[in-house]
């Protein structure tokens, strides 16, 4: 098989060229890396012509319209979770394209992250960080969280996580998921979760259902001293309603790794006074997650081989 990466990142170049390039070559097929941003869709589709499959790395957006069908592609291997957010997979089931992602593999670096966000806010650290710098010594008071609620919203593989280490916190933990789960501790009804959590952690999937979910009227339910924290997808938050709330001092603050556009543009980040802890995405970002990439690289080797794994219905 003919792969191309049209997305490409530098900093990921030395990882892709040993885990995914060598081992593709040496199984006899053909590994192409792109790292200059493409100009405009008509250039994207160009610069996947000729190729049977695209390994798409997502740091450059979602794959344009149009491609997959145009350059009638055999597979997308996607470097991650949500491929959905970056694939049309509408647009690949009518071409006949299999979609690949690789399940389930940083959930325990996202759960960390998550925490590490409850943790930076609720002892106001970045407001700490610029009081040490500006030469000052104002002693910022924070939360407690040992003995407070921590709402875990979707307890899938990230979920479940989070609500083992709230309870190593001494924290008292509820869930809410679309139906029950086996993990310890008891699920609730969203409105009760929002209005009794100290904490709120999201951890769903973005679909066209979960789309905007946690609405104006959820955000409002949370307490002056709530942290809400996001390292799933911007795009289930009504985000307007949040910073709102944020800058008003309606809840205590927000940790967020994760926003509509990314990098975010001007006007659509919580007030810089406020207190929150912003991270660009890094969630899953650590030594032994960077393994994404040679998974991703497999999934085309049992697609080539024709025992596809990982594929997206």
């Amino acid at each position: 098989m003919r792969i191309v990466c049209i997305d490409g990142e530098a900093q990921y170049k030395d990882i892709v060229e040993r885990d995914v390039k060598v081992p593709l070559e040496k199984a006899g097929h053909v590994f192409e890396w792109f790292e200059e941003s493409f100009a405009d869709t008509e250039a994207a589709i160009a610069r996947a012509s000729g190729y049977d499959g695209l390994y798409v790395v997502g740091d450059q957006g979602p794959v344009p319209a149009g491609l997959i069908e145009r350059n009638r592609l055999k597979l997308v291997s996607f470097v991650g979770t949500g491929a959905r957010r970056f694939v049309n997979m509408e647009e690949a089931a009518a071409t006949g394209t299999t979609v690949t992602n690789v399940p389930d593999f940083a959930s325990q670096s996202v759960a960390e992250h998550a925490i590490a966000l409850m943790f930076a806010v609720a002892r106001r650290v970045v407001e700490g960080d610029g009081i040490v710098r500006s030469g000052q010594w104002t002693k910022n008071q924070g939360l407690k969280l040992a003995g407070r609620r921590l709402g875990v919203v979707g307890a899938g593989a990230i979920g479940e996580k989070v609500i083992a280490m709230g309870q190593g916190l001494g924290m008292d933990v509820v869930y809410w998921n679309r139906s029950e789960r086996d993990v310890p501790a008891p699920r609730v009804e969203l409105d009760e979760l929002f209005e009794t959590s100290d904490v709120v952690s999201l951890h769903l999937v973005h679909t066209a259902e979960t789309d905007r979910m946690i609405g104006r009227e959820l955000l409002e339910k949370l307490g002056r001293n709530a942290i809400l924290v996001n390292t799933a997808r911007a795009e289930i938050v009504d985000n307007d309603a949040l910073n709102e709330l944020i800058a008003s001092g309606a809840i205590f603050g927000a940790g967020l790794d994760v926003f509509v556009t990314e990098p975010p543009v001007d006007g659509t980040l919580p007030v810089a006074s406020a207190n929150t802890a912003l991270t660009p995405h890094i969630g899953f970002h650590t030594d032994e997650a960077d393994d994404v990439f040679r998974l991703a690289g497999e999934n085309i080797l049992a697609f080539a081989a024709g025992s596809p794994t990982n594929v997206i219905d």
